[in-house]
């Protein structure tokens, strides 16, 4: 029985969702990293992290480029960090209410999950990209579905547009649409469509060749830091397990939802359901491959979206009674947790967190940037990293070397120069081998910092000590200051990525 959904139903729920998210807005440490580079690019001083060197420190452009354009009218970082959040994620909802199904009972379990979701609730804000990434992957399947194989060249464009833009999120996300992008290719005109796919992909494409003129590299920082480690395959799987199996205790309606919708979407859905079912399968095999994620949840939530926009449309051609049985399950799973997606906890379970490597970084920062939270006084992060950073500032120092790196970051100014020991933000350590695999945090990979780097940075002469990552260094440099257009500056750039200044790492005999 398929129940239509009425107007006042849709925006009951979608005033509900908004109450949900205000009382739990957030922002994280990480997200004022991009909020470093935002601030440095309206000063005037370019997309850069430490002002006096080219590095990309952030994964998402798009979502740097829309709050660069909030935080140019409201001045205040905190404020555009949250209110573009909040924007983004109610309008992501109401999309998902009018147009998710036609049936209502279907729509009140997916709007149900999403609720009840932890990872789908905390990753709403935070101040990270996720946001924008919902509401790219939700425009792109529900445009995908609807249209099935009345695919003109403007609906197969519009696919392909959607798809770039949700890159410019998240380049990983790709593998979300990569099934869906195959199947519209090589069902009917590969050449002709293949030629549309690349025209949608302009903007992603023009993004690359800014990145490689720009900043000399075609992948952000984040990728060497936290990729490119040298890391046995062995370690990464089990963080990968660990990160999995963190989400199945703390938040169970996720994985459960995913599992779910894969399954029945193989046994029964449309080609194009299986495609987005295959997307988020590759996309959960690629985030089990790298280690996982030091926050609980924030790989999930994207995928859990695309399962859900799924599950909807399958329920549509259930019956009532089965329905309301999965429906039980899915309240009794959204329960099944010490704390529910729609209440604040500002404590964590630290032995478990500690057992798994993964920390519910919602609870850790609500005290000091929750939205509601009766502990901030302030208009600005309340921590103390927030403050190191002011006394850095006012103690004038030059170059400091540690961790934390946003809220610091962001309030020592451009005058500080952070040496981030995660590598996150640092073109040198990004390359360098972790220092050690048996005290990892994954996504933090720390390096040691050469001998004399913190001396060069502070002079402007390199005095580093070991000699071959003096000379590697002097290839870098070139590459983040250097005149963008000179000839050595690009043979560099060719030289650094095609791998031929590694010997120059190898440890010395």
């Amino acid at each position: 029985m398929v129940i239509k959904i009425r107007k006042p139903f849709a925006i009951f729920l979608l005033i509900a969702f908004g109450i949900v998210l205000i009382r739990t807005a957030w922002v994280g440490d990480d997200s004022y990293i991009t909020m470093r580079t935002v601030d440095n690019f309206i000063n005037g001083y370019g997309p850069t992290w430490n002002v006096n060197e080219r590095v990309q420190t952030f994964t998402h452009p798009l979502w740097m480029f829309l709050l660069t354009i909030v935080y140019g009218v409201s001045s205040d970082a905190y404020l555009s960090l949250i209110g573009l959040s909040l924007f983004t994620s109610i309008s992501t909802m109401f999309i998902f209410l009018v147009y998710g199904s036609e049936d209502a009972y279907s729509v009140l379990i997916g709007w149900t999950i999403l609720m009840l979701s932890n990872a789908f609730i905390d990753y709403s804000t935070s101040g990270l990209e996720n946001p924008a990434s919902h509401l790219m992957v939700l425009l792109f399947t529900l445009g995908y579905l609807k249209w099935r194989d009345q695919l003109s060249q403007k609906r197969i464009l519009v696919l392909a547009l959607l798809t770039s833009l949700l890159t410019l999120t998240r380049p990983d996300l790709l593998l979300l649409c990569l099934p869906a992008l195959l199947e519209v290719v090589l069902t009917a005109q590969p050449v002709r469509r293949t030629r549309l796919l690349l025209a949608g992909f302009t903007p992603f494409i023009l993004w690359e060749l800014f990145s490689v003129i720009y900043y000399g590299f075609p992948f952000p920082n984040t990728y060497y830091a936290k990729l490119n480690t040298g890391i046995s395959q062995y370690l990464l799987l089990k963080h990968g397990m660990l990160f999995l199996f963190n989400s199945i205790v703390w938040d169970p309606i996720t994985l459960f939802t995913i599992g779910a919708s894969f399954l029945l979407s193989m046994l029964m859905g449309t080609r194009q359901e299986k495609m987005i079912s295959l997307g988020v399968g590759v996309y959960l095999a690629y985030v089990l491959w790298i280690g996982g994620d030091f926050m609980t949840g924030r790989f999930l939530s994207v995928p859990l979206l695309s399962s859900v926009i799924i599950l909807v449309g399958l329920l549509s051609r259930f019956s009532f009674i089965q329905k309301t049985l999965l429906f039980i399950v899915l309240v009794f799973l959204g329960f099944l947790t010490d704390r529910p997606s729609f209440i604040v906890l500002t404590t964590q379970d630290a032995e478990f967190e500690n057992l798994t490597g993964v920390g519910d970084e919602q609870a850790g920062y609500y005290p000091a940037t929750g939205l509601l939270s009766r502990e901030r006084t302030t208009s600005f992060p309340d921590h103390q990293w927030y403050y190191d950073g002011g006394d850095l500032r006012e103690q004038g120092v030059k170059v400091f070397v540690g961790k934390g790196i946003g809220f610091l970051g962001f309030n020592a100014g451009p005058a500080v120069h952070v040496i981030d020991i995660f590598a996150i933000a640092d073109p040198l350590l990004s390359h360098l081998p972790v220092r050690s695999e048996t005290d990892l945090l994954i996504g933090h990979f720390r390096r040691s910092v050469p001998d004399g780097y913190v001396e060069t940075l502070e002079s402007g002469v390199n005095v580093i000590k070991d000699g071959g990552i003096a000379e590697y260094y002097e290839k870098l440099a070139l590459i983040t200051r250097g005149s963008i257009w000179s000839f050595e500056r690009w043979d560099a750039i060719w030289k650094l990525n095609t791998g031929q200044y590694d010997f120059l790492l190898a440890p010395q005999k």
